[in-house]
């Protein structure tokens, strides 16, 4: 059985991974061009990705190649994916990305790791630097070597695309999306958009979370409170003694422990492994039911 651990600690075991590159593209160059040491909120990775693969319906699965090591990520239509010039754009097989991932998400502590990254930059031939930094109230980054001058025309917004004032900037976690930069100590430019890296943390990222945290593993598949998940989604948990009926409106699942079969409404379906009490008062059961439980959400 394994639990989770925070990036934070699993990076550490990963030291043949390259975490922190700043994002840097030239004018027709897309390549990374600087190492520095891991930010505090967010890490980095840098790769070209090798192959997409659809997990369940709207949730993707990305292999990556870095320096011939290999990393994952998921994603999925709350994933913010934009060139380095700030525009929207989809991912594909062969470009080249940066992921930046929330360090205190959790992550299996396996090798190769596997992210969920709140934003993922596409490296283009276009003339775009994108830049992970803190601003104070003067617009001076932490390194004091970098001021920002933020206009009318400048784009704000948070990862759900909302718009932000210049106050929202100062302290938080951006992602800065600029071309010219002006020779001077502090070097100063004019920023085309800045992404505040703060986002509202909804039911279904708060039963992900759940999961991710509080979980075992039986004969190799993913095992997760039922209870906590599917209350957290909205559905109504009733105890039955030997396992529980999840309901919400007019669907309604029958779960019994020590069985792989389970109702769905009116038919069966099965797990890849039973649900099991693996702790005193709660009943576990495979990922695959909050992954059931999500896709009902979202159509709700």
């Amino acid at each position: 059985m394994k639990k989770y651990a925070s990036i934070l600690m699993t990076s550490a075991l990963i030291s043949s991974l390259l975490l922190q590159p700043t994002v840097s593209a030239k004018e027709n160059d897309s390549s990374v061009v600087e190492t520095e040491a891991q930010q505090e909120n967010f890490i980095k990775v840098i790769g070209k990705i090798e192959s997409i693969t659809e997990e369940t319906k709207g949730n993707y699965f990305a292999t990556v190649k870095s320096n011939n090591e290999e990393f994952g990520f998921y994603y999925n239509k709350s994933t913010v994916i934009m060139n380095n010039v700030g525009e929207i754009v989809e991912l594909s097989e062969g470009v080249e990305i940066t992921a930046f991932i929330d360090a205190k998400n959790p992550m299996l502590m396996i090798y190769p790791p596997r992210y969920s990254p709140d934003v993922v930059i596409v490296q283009t031939k276009k003339s775009g630097t994108v830049q992970l930094d803190q601003f104070n109230e003067q617009f001076l980054n932490k390194k004091e070597d970098l001021v920002i001058k933020v206009t009318e025309e400048t784009i704000i917004q948070d990862l759900a695309g909302k718009a932000q004032a210049k106050a929202d900037i100062v302290e938080k976690d951006i992602l800065i999306f600029f071309d010219v930069v002006l020779e001077s100590y502090p070097a100063q430019t004019s920023p085309s958009k800045i992404l505040v890296l703060n986002k509202e943390t909804s039911k279904i990222d708060k039963a992900i979370t759940i999961a991710n945290e509080d979980y075992y593993e039986v004969n190799s598949v993913k095992m997760i409170p039922l209870r906590r998940v599917a209350e957290q989604l909205g559905f109504q948990v009733d105890s039955t003694g030997r396992g529980a009926i999840v309901s919400k409106g007019n669907v309604s699942f029958t779960i019994t422990r020590g069985t792989k079969q389970y109702g769905y409404n009116k038919a069966l379906r099965y797990f890849q492994q039973e649900p099991e009490l693996l702790e005193k008062g709660k009943t576990y059961v495979p990922y695959e039911m909050l992954e059931q439980l999500i896709e009902l959400t979202e159509t709700e």
